[in-house]
C-alpha cells in the first residue's frame, strides 16, 4: 500500500508531499490543474519512462520518493534481492532524474530497470481509461482466469510447468546427441587418438614441465657448474682441481687467525671470548660449506645422454601443451575428461533412444494434463462470463454479451495448450469481437472495473490506480461505479482521478490538486480537504460554483448517499 510520496522540482511541482490512506483516495481538481503530473511522478518513481524534460525549469534535477507498506510477498522479493536483511513493514523507493539520466534506489540500494519493474508488478497496478493492457494481452487474460482456480487447479499448473521444464531439458540433451553416424565415428576416432597420445605422454604431475625446465638448465651447464664448484671448494679449503695456493685458502687463514686469538685469550678473556666463539662458528660453517660444495660437485651429471633425454621430454611436453594446453594442467584435465566423452559417444545412440522414449512419455503426460487444465479453465470461463455480464449490467451495459474464446496451441507450453481471448458484443446482433478491436474507452473502463471487482480476492497487488475511469458515464451508471469502487476499496487501496462528484463523494481521503501563478512562476500543489472544504469542492465539481446554495445542497445529498452506500456495502 502506498503511504507517502514526496516530489521536488518535477514538472510544475516545486515541492509537495502527499499522504495516502487505506481505502479510496480520490484526486480531484480542474482540468489542467496537474493531476496527471502527480500520477506521472508515481509512475516515474516506480520505473516509468522519464527524461530530463520533467525537471522543473531552472533546476538541475528532479527528485521523487515513495514509501510503501509491505506485505509477505514484497518482503520475500526484497530478501531474495538482498534489499533488506530483516522483516520490515515499509519499503522506500527513490528516483533522481538528472540532465544525463536517472537513478533508482530501493531502501538506499541502487537497482536496475528490470528489478524495479519486478517490484512494481508486486505492489501497484495502473489503469487509465485508454490503457487497458491487462485486458488486451491474451497471456495476461489467461493469468486472470487461472487466478480464479482453487488449489487443485494451481497444483495442475505447477505440474504442467514441471513437465514442460523436464521436456525442454530432455529435448536439449537429445539435440546435443543427434549427429550422423559418420560424424560420430569421426569424433570417436579423433577422441581415441587424443586419449592415446595423452596416455603415451604419461602425465602425472601438472608442474612437471617447470621441473624439467630447471633440470635441463642445470644439465646444459653441468660442466661449467662443476668448474665453478671446484674453484669455490679450492678457495675454501684447498681441495679440488683448481690451481689455488693452499696458503690463501679460507679455512687455513681462519684457522691461523683462530690460533692467534686463542693465544691472546689468556691475557684478555673478557673482551676476546665472544670473538673466539664467533670465529670458531665461522670456521665450522666454512668447513661445512666446503663439504656441501664437494657433494654438489659430485652430484652433477655431465653425461650428454642424460641431457638429451631431458630435452626430448621437454619437447614432448611442449607439444602436449600446444595441442591440449595452454598449461600442462589443462592437458591433464583434458586427458581425464576424454574417457567420459568417448564413453558417451559410444553410447550416444542407445542413450538418445532412451531419452526419446522418456520424452515421448512426458509429452503424452503433458498432453493429458493439458486436457484436464482446459476442462477446468472452461468451467472457470463460464462462471467468469456470467459474473462479468452481471457486473456490466449494473454498470449500464445490460445488452452486452461477454465471452471467452478458447483455441488450442500447436505445442504444449508451461501454461498448457490453451490460448484464450476475452470477447464482447456491446450490442445485440453484433458478433463477439476481441476487446481491443471493438470496445470503446468507456466500455473498457467498465469492463476493467468489473474484472477488478471480481478478481479482488485473487489479486495480490494491494494498490490500484484508476485514471478517470468514469469519464463519459452519468446517472445510474455512475452510482453503480461508485458502489463498485467502494466495495473494491475494502480489499485494495484505490487511487482514483475523477471529475465526477458522485464518485468523489465516497472518498476516504479527498485530495485536491491546484495550479497557482505567482511572480511569473507556476506551481502545482496537492491538499487534503477536510469535510467543509470537501463539500465545497463537490459543489464546484457539480455546478462550477462552490458557494451556490443549490450546489451545496446537491453536494450534501451526495455525501448522505455515500454514507448510506457505505453502510450497506
Amino acid at each position: 500500500m502506498l503511504k507517502h510520496i514526496s516530489i521536488r522540482d518535477f514538472a510544475l511541482i516545486e515541492s509537495t508531499a502527499v499522504q495516502w490512506t487505506p481505502g479510496l483516495n480520490v484526486l480531484t481538481g480542474e482540468t489542467g490543474a496537474g493531476k496527471s503530473i502527480l500520477m506521472d511522478a508515481l509512475d516515474g518513481v516506480l520505473g516509468g519512462r522519464l527524461n530530463a524534460s520533467v525537471i522543473r525549469a531552472g533546476k538541475d534535477k528532479a527528485y521523487l520518493e515513495a514509501t510503501f507498506e509491505t506485505n509477505a510477498q514484497v518482503v520475500a522479493w526484497l530478501k531474495a534481492q538482498e534489499l533488506i536483511d530483516q522483516q520490515t513493514d515499509e519499503v522506500v523507493i527513490a528516483r533522481e532524474i538528472g540532465k544525463s539520466g536517472s537513478k533508482i534506489r530501493v531502501n538506499g540500494t541502487l537497482i536496475n530497470q528490470q528489478l524495479i519493474t519486478e517490484l512494481r508488478a508486486l505492489m501497484i497496478t495502473f489503469h487509465a481509461q485508454h490503457e487497458a493492457r491487462t485486458l488486451m494481452a491474451p497471456h495476461l487474460q489467461l493469468d486472470l482466469l487461472d487466478s480464479l482456480g482453487g488449489d487443485g487447479h494451481r497444483k495442475q499448473l505447477e505440474g504442467m510447468a514441471t513437465l514442460y521444464a523436464r521436456k525442454r531439458d530432455l529435448q536439449t540433451r537429445i539435440e546435443s546427441m543427434k549427429m550422423s553416424e559418420e560424424e560420430r565415428a569421426r569424433k570417436l576416432d579423433f577422441g581415441q587418438f587424443q586419449l592415446e597420445e595423452l596416455n603415451a605422454a604419461q602425465l602425472h604431475d601438472p608442474d612437471e614441465d617447470e621441473q624439467i625446465a630447471r633440470e635441463v638448465l642445470i644439465l646444459a651447464n653441468a660442466i661449467e657448474l662443476k668448474e665453478q664448484a671446484d674453484a669455490a671448494q679450492a678457495y675454501l679449503n684447498g681441495d679440488g682441481d683448481a690451481n689455488v695456493d693452499e696458503s690463501t685458502c679460507a679455512v687455513d687463514l681462519v684457522q691461523k687467525a683462530l690460533v692467534e686469538i686463542e693465544r691472546a685469550l689468556k691475557y684478555d678473556p673478557v673482551a676476546l671470548d665472544l670473538i673466539h666463539e664467533s670465529m670458531t662458528g665461522a670456521l665450522a660453517a666454512l668447513q661445512e660449506s666446503a663439504t656441501a660444495i664437494r657433494r654438489y660437485k659430485d652430484s652433477l651429471d655431465t653425461d650428454p645422454e642424460t641431457l638429451q633425454s631431458m630435452q626430448d621430454r621437454q619437447a614432448l611436453l611442449s607439444t602436449i601443451k600446444r595441442k591440449y594446453g595452454p598449461s600442462l594442467a589443462d592437458a591433464v584435465a583434458r586427458r581425464d575428461t576424454l574417457s567420459q566423452e568417448l564413453e558417451e559417444l559410444q553410447n550416444s545412440l542407445a542413450n538418445a533412444d532412451a531419452l526419446q522414449a522418456e520424452l515421448d512419455d512426458l509429452s503424452q503426460s503433458a498432453s493429458d494434463l493439458a486436457l484436464i487444465i482446459r476442462s477446468t479453465r472452461q468451467d472457470l470461463a463460464r462462471g467468469l462470463s456470467k459474473e462479468i455480464q452481471k457486473e456490466l449490467a449494473d454498470l449500464g451495459m445490460e445488452k452486452c454479451r461477454f465471452e471467452i474464446s478458447f483455441s488450442q496451441l500447436a505445442n504444449v507450453t508451461a501454461d498448457g495448450a490453451d490460448k484464450i481471448e476475452f470477447l464482447i458484443a456491446p450490442n445485440p446482433g453484433q458478433p463477439a469481437m476481441p476487446l481491443g478491436k471493438i470496445a470503446s474507452g468507456g466500455e473498457l473502463s467498465r469492463i476493467m472495473l468489473s474484472l477488478k471487482t471480481i478478481f479482488a480476492n485473487a489479486d495480490k497487488v494491494s494498490t490500484v490506480v484508476f485514471d478517470e475511469i468514469d469519464t463519459g458515464l452519468s446517472g445510474r451508471v455512475l452510482n453503480a461505479v461508485r458502489d463498485k469502487l467502494l466495495r473494491l476499496s475494502r480489499s485494495h487501496q484505490i487511487l482514483c482521478i475523477t471529475h465526477q462528484p458522485i464518485v468523489a463523494s465516497i472518498a476516504d481521503n479527498y485530495l485536491e490538486v491546484k495550479k497557482e501563478h505567482l511572480n511569473d512562476q507556476t506551481t502545482v500543489t496537492v491538499v487534503a480537504l477536510d469535510d467543509d472544504k470537501r463539500l465545497k469542492s463537490l459543489a464546484a465539481m457539480a455546478s462550477g460554483n462552490a458557494d451556490e446554495a443549490a450546489s451545496l445542497s446537491f453536494a450534501r445529498s451526495l455525501v448522505e448517499q455515500a454514507t448510506q452506500a457505505r453502510s450497506i456495502s
